[in-house]
């Protein structure tokens, strides 16, 4: 069965590389599925979120930069089956597009979420056809205005471009919504080229390699980090800190983030204290086909940009993930220290050497590699308190109206995703800086 496993998880690591892309592409072009236009990007647009609103800057500095065709196609927000906790990710997708226009040089002046009406004045604009760079520009216009919340602004937009009724918003964003989901994908603020997905401007470095490699150009980097100048001193807290971070034994960019969390929070002297969850789907929170294959392929692409082993592959859902959770809980009474050197070995065992951490041989080999004792380990197996622990971790993850994983909390920031360590690194020089001189 272990050996089976390895072979199995071998067969993934090739589907994802080189060779497996070429597959895929050439199934694809014999089916008429795939297509490639060299010259063409599609963005497709959600009214309602904030990193559409960022994005669209982006796409706006790429189509005056690289000689593109454009597509721009407003859609609903994400489907129930891809969108688990649509309350939770709208107040954050406010908080973190506020961060991410600190961080980069992208605009963003909401402070809570989207005005239900406004949006819908809005959508009865955005679904009149017209020209696509006449669309990004009426996406630029309205998007900056509904986010200000600028009523009076959103009214004279409307009135200078015309508007259908309401009544015909939901065909036309529902039937684009579709053709998206057709298309491969399953949320907006996504970029389209060739056979590629780009999620906002936290993928754009790949979309300009691609673009610059297939039209022979120099990359421009459309985005980029604010000058420090404007990332000055700021506290996070008045008391030490302390980087809360939580995680998904079955999360690829969990074991990404477990890989470089601790060289950002070395220089600071920040405490790490993990907080293992249950995943997504033990939860009841679904994870679709569409959405998997996208996080796979994706985590694969961060994987080899960072150096990091990806790949081969053995998923722990059921008795892997609760013997890791069950060990888990062990080490750190022992020590945070050795609960994150039984994560990271659990963790590079699931994700780059196809283990199956539901079987003995493999799990005693993750602990004993951590330094851990197996005997005293493996008598942990089962304990209840350990499934309690991820209960309360999850149910906090949710105070701070987070669901997914990576997720940090380090005085007053709060993020989501192994993306926004760079955003950390920074927050925690700026803290650094403050507390150096204070005002």
């Amino acid at each position: 069965m272990i050996l089976a496993k390895r072979l199995r998880g071998k067969a993934i690591a090739t589907w994802l590389g080189p060779a497996g892309d070429a597959a895929r592409k050439a199934v694809a072009k014999v089916k008429g599925t795939f297509a490639p236009q060299p010259n063409r990007i599609d963005f497709y647009v959600d009214i309602a979120d904030p990193w559409s609103y960022l994005t669209a800057q982006a796409v706006d500095r790429l189509v005056k930069a690289y000689p593109v065709e454009l597509g721009v196609h407003i859609v609903t927000p994400p489907a129930s089956d891809v969108d688990p906790a649509p309350l939770l990710r709208v107040n954050h997708a406010v908080r973190d597009a506020k961060q991410l226009a600190e961080y980069w040089d992208v605009e963003f002046p909401g402070k809570r979420e989207a005005d239900p009406g406004l949006v819908r004045d809005v959508a009865t604009t955005l679904i009149r056809t017209r020209p696509a760079a006449e669309q990004l520009q009426a996406v630029l216009e309205l998007l900056g205005a509904l986010w200000a919340i600028d009523k009076k602004q959103v009214a004279a937009i409307l009135g200078r471009m015309g508007a259908d009724s309401h009544g015909s918003i939901a065909p036309v964003l529902n039937s684009n919504y579709a053709a998206l989901r057709k298309a491969g994908h399953y949320q907006g603020a996504m970029i389209h080229y060739g056979d590629t997905w780009y999620w906002g401007i936290d993928r754009l470095p790949y979309l300009e390699q691609a673009l610059a490699k297939d039209l022979g150009t120099d990359v421009v980097h459309v985005v980029s980090r604010r000058s420090e100048a404007e990332r000055g001193p700021q506290l996070l807290s008045k008391n030490p800190l302390t980087c809360e971070m939580w995680i998904s034994y079955r999360s690829p960019y969990s074991y990404l983030a477990l890989e470089q969390i601790e060289a950002v929070l070395a220089p600071y002297q920040v405490p790490l204290v993990l907080r293992p969850v249950q995943p997504m789907v033990t939860r009841g929170l679904a994870v679709p086909g569409v959405k998997r294959m996208y996080i796979v392929h994706d985590a694969k692409r961060e994987a080899d940009r960072l150096n990091i082993p990806f790949g081969e592959l053995c998923d722990p859902l059921g008795a892997g993930v609760d013997n890791c959770l069950a060990i888990h809980h062990w080490a750190a009474k022992r020590s945070q220290a050795d609960a994150l050197a039984f994560a990271k070995s659990a963790m590079r065992a699931i994700w780059t050497e196809a283990r199956d951490v539901s079987e003995y041989v493999d799990l005693r080999f993750v602990v004993e590699r951590a330094g851990l004792p197996w005997e005293e380990a493996k008598a942990s197996l089962g304990n209840a308190e350990a499934m309690k622990a991820a209960t309360v971790n999850a149910a906090d993850l949710a105070v701070v109206n987070l669901w997914g994983v990576p997720s940090f909390r380090c005085g007053d920031f709060v993020a989501w995703g192994q993306d926004r360590l760079p955003l950390l690194a920074d927050q925690l020089r700026r803290h650094a800086a403050a507390v150096l001189s204070p005002a």
